[in-house]
């Protein structure tokens, strides 16, 4: 009973931050899809790959390498290079290119029913210039700092395949910084989702729902996004296995 109070208490915050709003506001609806993998290298090592394709808004390439941590908290951080491509405003037709260079932190406590995640995530992000509806050869420069906590329960496994069902809720809050920004430092988005999914061996099928509230950088102009999420998450092992003694 307590872990379904602690899910209220967590659902109840979390859900009433996301729907805070403003007059001068837009709201949409978007489907968002993504892939992600790990790859294992070695005890210690591990590739991170991620795509995310999200029609009429952006899809982005992320990769990164991963060490791991040995400790009870599967302490992890990785370091990477991200490009992304977002879609053209409004009756304009180029496509603003960003590249960012990146790197998180991970931790996960667990119980027997419940883990808990957290990632703490920094975006060096250089944004294509675009004058007059054509990008030219300059970029703007900005930081984000971005913080990620997930608390997901899962069911029993299923005796035969291993297999089983999980339900998540997770916050992600993201500021911005830098000198383009308003007072060089001011939130930029939150980020709540609520989904399920269900996990094999290697691989994880998740369906979410994910409310986005974004504010723009340098004025009071915000947007919401209603998402549907739809997650694939691959895991792959490239260690060599030990044979054992015949």
């Amino acid at each position: 009973m307590r872990g379904f109070k602690f899910i209220w208490i967590f659902l109840s915050v979390f859900f009433s931050q996301t729907l805070f709003s403003q007059s001068n506001e837009t709201e949409n609806e978007q489907i968002w899809m993504g892939y992600l993998t790990q790859s294992k290298l070695s005890k210690n090592y591990s590739l991170w790959n991620d795509t995310h394709w999200v029609p009429d808004s952006f899809y982005i390439i992320r990769t990164g390498l991963t060490y791991h941590f040995e400790n009870k908290l599967k302490t992890t951080s990785t370091l990477g290079y991200a490009v992304a491509w977002f879609y053209p405003l409004e009756n304009n037709e180029t496509f603003r290119l960003e590249q960012r260079i990146w790197g998180q932190t991970t931790s996960v406590h667990a119980s027997s029913t419940f883990n808990f995640f957290h990632r703490l995530r920094y975006e060096a992000r250089f944004r294509k210039t675009i004058i007059e509806d054509r990008a030219t050869s300059d970029y703007n420069f900005n930081y984000r700092l971005r913080y990620l906590f997930q608390m997901r329960y899962n069911f029993d496994k299923n005796p035969k395949t291993g297999n089983r069902f999980y339900t998540l809720a997770s916050d992600e809050i993201m500021f911005n910084a830098g000198e383009e920004i308003t007072n060089n430092f001011r939130f930029d988005q939150n980020r709540f989702s609520l989904g399920m999914g269900y996990q094999t061996k290697n691989m994880s099928f998740q369906l979410a729902y994910m409310k986005q509230l974004i504010l723009a950088n340098t004025s009071d102009i915000s947007k919401i996004n209603n998402n549907l999420q739809l997650f694939i998450f691959h895991n792959f092992d490239f260690t060599s296995k030990e044979k054992s003694p015949k």
